[in-house]
């Protein structure tokens, strides 16, 4: 299979992230993206949670499939959580929900994801899709074995829930970073399909900001070497090579369980789904480097 048709077959169901206040922004995501790119939405630590069943609510009445983040230490007990997925459920017709630790900073008595899960309210409320937390890079807030213990048991739930799980990467910036991460989470006996994190298009500086803020290591050391080329620091970067790389090492891996990308648009909600349908839609060419040229495009 050419290279192209394999990037395109990777990235043709994309996910993206937005915010209620960016939504309320756009008023509608449809001249955007369409019914097979999910649309997560991301609950700040300070955001009303009102406000994410709002969104989620006028995102499927766009025919969209909304994913709700559900922050686990940022609620404050079991009531609290039952009442914020109930009413997902129930007012917004969500059966999609991402369930991540969340802030670093406990609020309350939850303190993490497979709390939740092995509580059993999500099934209660017949979620149909669990999205649950990969870190590629580790985490600045959990040591490596709690990370490795967290995958088994993600796993190990998939026995006792009929929702299918998956995970949903932090974001990287180097193919390497997530191929020896799913290595060695195969090793632990991980079944659970991959939507790997990828940046959206966006100049160096605000890729370096988001880095810094969400304590990914590897990658800062990645970006901070590229913004020794002064040149490079206003310009746009785009995943293009990174995403030619996983797609790569997808087609030629039998056990890999990546199946598509997910995209942070840090550089904008419009940027990033437009590059990414251009990716999808129009004639592409590999360069000598791995990077993809897209025709009739430019940002």
């Amino acid at each position: 299979m050419k290279e192209e048709l394999i990037i395109k077959n990777l990235l043709k169901n994309y996910t993206i992230e937005t915010t209620p206040k960016v939504y309320l922004n756009k008023g509608s995501l449809k001249e955007y993206i369409n019914k097979n790119n999910w649309v997560y939405i991301t609950y700040l630590p300070d955001e009303d949670p009102k406000k994410i069943i709002e969104t989620a609510k006028k995102i499927k009445d766009e025919g969209l499939d909304p994913v709700p983040h559900l922050p686990v230490r940022t609620l404050e007990n079991f009531a609290e959580l039952e009442n914020y997925i109930g009413k997902l459920a129930d007012n917004a017709g969500v059966d999609k929900i991402l369930v991540i630790g969340g802030s670093g900073k406990q609020k309350g008595s939850l303190q993490s994801s497979i709390e939740v899960l092995k509580s059993g309210l999500i099934d209660k409320y017949k979620f149909k899709k669990i999205g649950l937390a990969g870190n590629p890079e580790g985490s600045p807030d959990i040591s490596e074995e709690d990370l490795d213990k967290a995958i088994k048991e993600k796993n190990e739930h998939l026995n006792n829930t009929e929702a299918m799980l998956y995970l949903v990467t932090q974001f990287f910036f180097e193919a390497s970073s997530f191929i020896k991460w799913e290595q060695h989470i195969n090793g632990l006996g991980n079944n659970l399909e991959i939507h790997a994190g990828l940046p959206g298009p966006a100049n160096l500086k605000t890729l370096i900001g988001f880095a810094k803020s969400c304590g990914v290591k590897n990658s800062l050391k990645f970006l901070t070497k590229q913004a020794l080329n002064i040149s490079k620091l206003a310009s746009t970067n785009a995943p293009d090579k990174l995403i030619h790389d996983l797609a790569i090492y997808k087609n030629s891996d039998m056990n890999s369980k990546l199946v598509k990308f997910h995209f942070y648009p840090f550089g904008g909600l419009k940027r990033t789904s437009s590059w990414a349908n251009a990716l999808i839609n129009n004639d592409i060419y590999i360069d000598p480097q791995g990077g993809i040229k897209i025709d009739d495009f430019q940002f």
